[in-house]
């Protein structure tokens, strides 16, 4: 069991995944959470909205790696940096990385 939600696929999503598994996968895979400020700017939305989105579209990576078969996914969520945010934010990322995870 996950703590991410398993997504439905479409038959395309099987098709792409079939495509992928044709050639090598790699066994660990690596991502960096970046612009979820830059896309709820974007969309004229809170912040933390653009934060839960980006955790949206995790939950759905994720699952892709798992059905592609990586067995191995880093997620660099939060730097030291982040740290310089209002305090605000900085517990409204902490609170959803806590709900989420």
């Amino acid at each position: 069991m996950s703590w991410f939600e398993v997504q439905d696929l479409t038959w395309f999503q099987k098709l792409c995944i079939k495509i992928l598994q044709c050639g090598k996968i790699p066994e660990h895979v690596a991502f960096i959470l970046d612009g979820n400020r830059r896309y709820a700017k974007k969309l004229k939305t809170t912040v933390e909205a653009g934060h839960v989105s980006g955790f949206d579209t995790l939950s759905r990576t994720l699952d892709w790696c798992r059905h592609i078969g990586i067995k191995e996914v880093t997620v660099y969520t939060f730097s030291i940096e982040n740290f310089k945010r209002s305090k605000e934010e900085v517990n409204e990322l902490m609170a959803l990385a806590k709900k989420q995870i």
